[in-house]
């Protein structure tokens, strides 16, 4: 068990390693893109396209790694106001309840990416890529978030950072 939690741990921050060289490529291509534009060369014809795919695979492959750093967005105006004991018990409810949405989420863009395989589409931009792409990043980045959150609901953890102010 404590070998699958460290290569766990290993894809996390692996992924988030790559969300942030993603952007990283990002920014380089959309710096050549307009330097290549303004110096008046013809700029690489796919790079829209690949930017677009960037953004898709950043955010997915780095919103595991905020959930478990607990640097996603937590709304707690309303929450903060309960007495402790309720504000747990309700703290609880929305670790399950984000769980068990992302995990829908991640079964409807599995379904999507399998109809996609099974349909061979092409999805075709300045560059043709395989159609399953796209849906493949959301069910794996969904299910990675639906497993953060139910490791903080089982390690007892809270949806919010300890350290938020009340």
């Amino acid at each position: 068990m404590r070998m699958i939690s460290k290569v766990y741990d290993g894809l996390i921050h692996g992924l988030a390693a790559i969300a942030a060289a993603s952007f990283a490529l990002m920014v380089a291509g959309i710096v050549v893109d307009v330097g290549l534009r303004n110096l008046g060369f013809r700029p690489f014809q796919p790079t829209s396209a690949l930017i677009e795919y960037g953004l898709m695979l950043a955010t997915m492959a780095g919103a595991p790694w905020l959930v478990r750093t607990q640097g996603h967005v937590a709304v707690r105006a309303l929450i903060s106001r309960l007495p402790n004991s309720a504000e747990r018990g309700v703290d609880r409810i929305v670790l399950i309840f984000c769980a068990a949405v992302l995990g829908l989420l991640a079964w409807r863009a599995g379904v999507v990416a399998g109809e996609m395989v099974d349909t061979n589409a092409v999805d075709i931009r300045s560059v043709a890529l395989p159609k399953w792409i796209l849906p493949s990043m959301l069910m794996a980045g969904f299910a990675l978030m639906a497993i953060e959150f139910i490791r903080i609901f089982v390690k007892g953890g809270t949806y919010h950072a300890q350290n938020a102010s009340h």
